[in-house]
């Protein structure tokens, strides 16, 4: 399946978006391992839209996400996606994850410049843009469309997990992650489908707030959650071992 982006699912941030173009997949513009992909936002947007949210985007703006593909793709199986949001400038693929991609079919994309200091409606909306950045040129699962970060990033990807309950399936906060938000009864109902993991250390500065949230969830009727901590940890992401536990969370179906 073609996965597209449709407007209902930026809808939380920015009333009205549209998303542009159609692409027709084809072998030649597929690529394996680390690359970058960059599209510019009239590219992506109509631009009555970037006018109306010219406090975020502007409208000569490009936006560059790094990619990892696995050597294993086929067009024919659809990937899953993760979308990584970073709290630094630069996009990037945690440290001894690689395999976890290769092994589950799974493709990353993380925006460059969406770091803890970008806005974070910013982030939100770089993070919804993701998938159909991604779609270009490769076929995606839409149920295996998920989304996670690091720190300031996983308190991002803790909030359009929930407002973009409809495009992300599933996320991993890693260190990092804000109260459910205000969203409508649908929205909400939407997002108790999917599937939740917390990760943290015991050494983590953030790891008693993650717990508190993790409880505030249960109490929401969030029950497709999954709290990690990590022995000996601190403020970092986790290895191979762990990430791979996290994306098999996900995974699972009823």
């Amino acid at each position: 399946m073609h996965y597209r982006l449709i407007p209902v699912l930026v809808i939380a941030l920015l009333q009205g978006t549209n998303v542009r173009g159609e692409s027709t997949l084809t072998d030649s513009n597929i690529q394996y391992g680390h690359f970058e992909v960059s599209r510019a936002i009239a590219d992506l947007v109509d631009p009555s839209t970037i006018e109306s949210m010219s406090d975020v985007l502007q409208v000569d703006e490009d936006i560059t996400w790094k990619m990892y593909v696995p050597d294993g793709y086929k067009p024919d199986e659809p990937a899953g996606l993760l979308v990584y949001v970073s709290p630094t400038p630069e996009g990037y693929m945690p440290r001894g994850w690689e395999p976890v991609f290769d092994e589950h079919n799974l493709i990353l994309i993380s925006a460059e410049k969406s770091g803890n200091r970008t806005p974070t409606k910013k982030r939100m909306l770089l993070a919804a843009l993701a998938p159909y950045a991604a779609s270009e040129n490769y076929e995606l699962d839409p149920s295996r469309i998920y989304v996670s970060g690091f720190s300031g990033g996983g308190k991002v990807a803790s909030l359009a997990a929930i407002q973009f309950s409809s495009l992300f399936k599933g996320a991993i906060y890693i260190c990092g992650v804000d109260p459910l938000p205000n969203v409508d009864a649908t929205r909400l109902a939407e997002a108790k489908q999917n599937r939740y993991v917390f990760v943290t250390g015991s050494q983590d500065f953030n790891r008693s707030l993650t717990q508190k949230i993790f409880k505030n969830y249960e109490e929401d009727g969030m029950n497709n959650i999954n709290l990690m901590i990590i022995r000996g940890m601190g403020h970092e992401t986790p290895d191979e071992k762990r990430f791979r536990m996290a994306i098999n969370f996900l995974d699972q179906r009823e």
